[in-house]
């Protein structure tokens, strides 16, 4: 369909999309990436495109077209898939349909027109639906939620044999090399890729919504309410490592694994003292080329120190003997000297500082140094994994639960430190990173960005 009618079927529909939306739907490329903010009009803008395909043939086989609407939750992609469902309701579509289901709850977003146009709403956090024939367009929504491989490894192919199109948007999530909004909107600035185009977005682009642009009432009031951080990437459309989880490189298909105790590999303990909150101990293992293998967790919640020995040594015995050294919070000495005496266990130095100088040795270790730039799939193993099966709070933390602050009233220091809270197996491995690879005396960052991971 021409840019012209594509224009006019909007009219008629009641859409009249502002200048940054009209760029989207009119630039002839075939992958298009948007990073935006918050209000700009993403989801009626990407509920347009899937909507149009209803009335346009493939241009490559002449047949009707067939997408997705794929969010990293089917609660995600049911925005869209809302808007194109009403509007094509709204044109007497559903009469003429054998399949017209809108239901997110049960996971069936689904039109089927009796002429052949199919519209699905997928979710990625179910891969194994996202195989199937070839696909005409697909649309990725909320895309800096989305995981790389989703893209390289389930969509991509899906449109090879029709050549089909994909639209990507979302707000972003941070330059994490695991967010797809990132990575191809990286991709869409490049002149080495002729078929990808992207775009940013800032929410007062929106001329619409926010008629005052930059000083729009309600702008300034988002921005007095957010932290710095928080407001350049809700609102400003920027990538800001400093937003929403701390450990942005974390990805659970990169580093869970199932791992036994290996004899001849090193064997340490790191500890978060806890009472009310957790007191978490970590087992780590470190292998002959610096592999850092987290294999078991254990935490306690209102139990004393002497227990918590009582109990390590009753079941847990053999990895506790096993162990070299323990790395635990140096403002608690003595509960120090009762776990080193009771475990007989000396305790490393050292493991104190600055939060930052711990969370970067952590997020290092992460990083998956590279990447197929098809498949986007890892090549090789990143420094830390963990087990999938015996440290599954540790995980939950690493992937969503440790988080930056969005509101000014939640820290007395806006953008510096995350939120105290759901962190305490990341504080564990802090202190082991930060004993076990940062010389003692030494906290500067060039020290740590040279610190030997074996």
């Amino acid at each position: 369909m021409a840019a012209l009618d594509k224009l006019r079927y909007f009219a008629n529909t009641g859409y009249e999309p502002h200048a940054g939306q009209y760029a989207i739907h009119t630039t002839p490329a075939r992958f298009k990436v948007l990073r935006c903010g918050r209000r700009w009009g993403k989801t009626v803008a990407g509920s347009k495109e899937a909507e149009i395909r209803a009335w346009v043939m493939s241009p490559l086989t002449g047949d009707p077209q067939r997408g997705w609407i794929v969010g990293p939750n089917y609660t995600d992609a049911e925005k869209e898939f809302a808007m194109a469902y009403d509007s094509l309701r709204a044109l007497g579509v559903d009469k003429d349909s054998v399949r017209f289901v809108n239901n997110k709850d049960s996971g069936s977003m689904h039109i089927k027109t009796n002429w052949g146009f199919e519209l699905i709403g997928k979710s990625a956090a179910h891969p194994e639906t996202l195989v199937g024939d070839g696909l005409d367009f697909v649309l990725m929504v909320e895309a800096g939620r989305h995981r790389r491989r989703t893209w390289g490894e389930y969509i991509r192919p899906a449109l090879s044999d029709k050549r089909g199109s994909a639209l990507f948007s979302g707000v972003p999530e941070g330059r994490s090399p695991n967010s797809l909004l990132y990575a191809l909107y990286e991709r869409g600035q490049s002149s080495r890729f002729p078929q990808w185009r992207s775009w940013k977005r800032p929410s007062w682009t929106n001329d619409i919504v926010f008629p005052g642009g930059r000083n729009d009432p309600e702008i300034l009031e988002a921005e007095s309410d957010l932290t710095e951080d928080e407001f350049a990437r809700q609102y400003g459309a920027e990538f800001r490592d400093k937003v929403g989880v701390v450990m942005k490189e974390y990805d659970d298909d990169i580093h869970l694994g199932d791992f036994r105790y290996v004899s001849s590999w090193e064997t340490y303990m790191a500890i978060d003292y806890g009472f009310t909150n957790p007191f978490v101990v970590l087992f780590i293992q470190v292998g002959p080329s610096g592999q850092i293998r987290i294999i078991r967790e254990v935490r306690y919640t209102q139990v004393d120190t002497p227990e918590v020995c009582d109990d390590l040594l009753a079941n847990h015995g053999p990895l506790v003997r096993a162990c070299r050294m323990m790395y635990p919070d140096p403002a608690e000495p003595d509960r120090t000297r009762t776990m080193m005496s009771r475990l007989r266990i000396p305790a490393a130095g050292n493991t104190g500082g600055e939060l930052s100088t711990r969370l970067t040795l952590i997020r290092r270790a992460l990083k998956v140094k590279d990447v197929d730039p098809i498949t986007m799939r890892p090549l090789g193993l990143p420094t830390i994994m963990i087990d999938r099966n015996q440290c599954k709070e540790l995980a939950w933390e690493m992937r969503e639960g440790y988080r930056w602050p969005e509101h000014r009233s939640e820290t007395r220091n806006p953008g510096e430190n995350p939120l105290d809270k759901d962190n305490h197996g990341v504080e564990a491995l802090g202190r082991f990173m930060r004993g076990r690879y940062v010389p003692e005396g030494t906290v500067s960052e060039t020290t740590v960005a040279t610190a030997r991971m074996g």
